[in-house]
């Protein structure tokens, strides 16, 4: 089951970085899904925080855009925009 879970959370990473929809069946397993979703959130911030880390404002073409602009081009998402369920449970 490690082995499965490890896959699966590197999908959902996967879509979350690409921000494509994804599409879960999920049976009997709801306690384990949202640990999953926790795990890849936490994977996210901390991509978040390494990019914040390393990023100099004064190299992004970003600084000259407006405050509405700029705060709209760094949203950031921690899971997929749209998460489909089917569920049999």
């Amino acid at each position: 089951m490690d082995l499965q879970r490890k896959a699966f959370e590197d999908q959902l990473y996967l879509a979350a970085e690409l921000q494509r929809p994804v599409s879960i069946h999920v049976v009997r397993a709801w306690g384990e899904l949202f640990d999953s979703f926790d795990a890849v959130m936490e994977r996210m911030k901390q991509k978040y925080i390494f990019e914040d880390e390393r990023h100099n404002p004064l190299e992004d073409h970003q600084v000259n855009q407006s405050p509405k602009k700029r705060k709209t081009a760094i949203k950031r998402r921690l899971l997929p925009p749209k998460i489909y369920f089917h569920a049999f449970s």
